[in-house]
Formats: C-alpha cells, sequence, structure tokens
C-alpha cells in the first residue's frame, strides 16, 4: 500500500464522516488529522540524510513507535493556539496510520506498537506493500464519501 496517499485518503474520509455529526471536523481540523497521519513516516527523513552520506536511521527510528510519533505531535502542538486540541485531531491522525500498518503483511516481526514496554510486534498480514489496489480503492471511497456528504449538506441546508 502506498504510504502517504492511502493514509491521507482514509484520515480524510474519516474526518468527512465525522463532520456530518460533529462540527468540530471542520476544514481545519481535519488537515490536522491527515497531517498526524503522515507523523509515523517522519521516518523517510532517513532516505535523505542517506543520499547526503549520513546513516540516522538508529537514531529517527523510534519515530514509527508510537511513543515517538505521540512526542513528536505533542511538540508539534505547541505551536498551536489551543495546544489540547491540536495534539487530539493530530493524535487521531497518528492513530488512523496505526491502524491502517497493522493491515500490512510485514517483512519483520512486525509493529512494537506498546515500546519500550514490550517489544512484541503486532500484525494483521492482510495487506502486501505493493497492492495499489488499496491506492485506488482508498481513492474511490473519498470520491465516494464527498459526493454523499456533499449531498447529505445540501440537503440539511435545504431543509
Amino acid at each position: 500500500m502506498p504510504d502517504w496517499i492511502v493514509h491521507l485518503a482514509v484520515a480524510w474520509i474519516v474526518c468527512r464522516l465525522l463532520r456530518l455529526r460533529y462540527p468540530q471536523f471542520n476544514p481545519a481540523n481535519t488537515v490536522l488529522v491527515m497531517v498526524g497521519s503522515l507523523f509515523p513516516d517522519a521516518i523517510k527523513i532517513s532516505i535523505l540524510a542517506e543520499l547526503a552520506g549520513y546513516d540516522v536511521w538508529d537514531y529517527i527510528y523510534v519515530l514509527h513507535l508510537p511513543v515517538g510519533t505521540f512526542l513528536l505531535a505533542g511538540i508539534a502542538a505547541l505551536f498551536f493556539q489551543e495546544k489540547k486540541m491540536a495534539f487530539l485531531f493530530l493524535s487521531m491522525g497518528i492513530v488512523v496510520h496505526y491502524l491502517l500498518d497493522l493491515l500490512l503483511i510485514q517483512v519483520g516481526y512486525g509493529m512494537a506498537l506498546f515500546y519500550p514496554v514490550n517489544w512484541t510486534g503486532f500484525t494483521l498480514n492482510l495487506i502486501p506493500n505493493d497492492d495499489y489496489y488499496i491506492t485506488i480503492l482508498a481513492l474511490f471511497l473519498a470520491l465516494m464519501v464527498y459526493l454523499v456528504s456533499r449531498w447529505v449538506e445540501k440537503k440539511n441546508q435545504t431543509s
């Protein structure tokens, strides 16, 4: 599953559906959830560092573990006026990311969700990493959710 497209699409779908019931899921907060869904992949910075001749993988691997990702969300939330709400929306995106990653067939032992308490790896081994049909499905679902939610919002405005 191509990471960023699917993570962004699913985060957007979740927020768009929740917006029908909860007004807090406005476009600004939806963006926070979408950005949060990319936080665990901040470790991709190591690819750029590797091109520059530096091996930083061991130092930033913790960013793809929940403890590191939520710490990163806490630091990012400090830049917002409503820190608590920003942290909660970023955290929701992080949770969406990890739920999607649990579906992947892991090359290793899985994701260490409870690090540093426990190194046990978790995975459901359902979707191969290179399955691009998941991307198409996520984008199709996003389009359907967009069309239906827009129709529902227009219907509610005329009522």
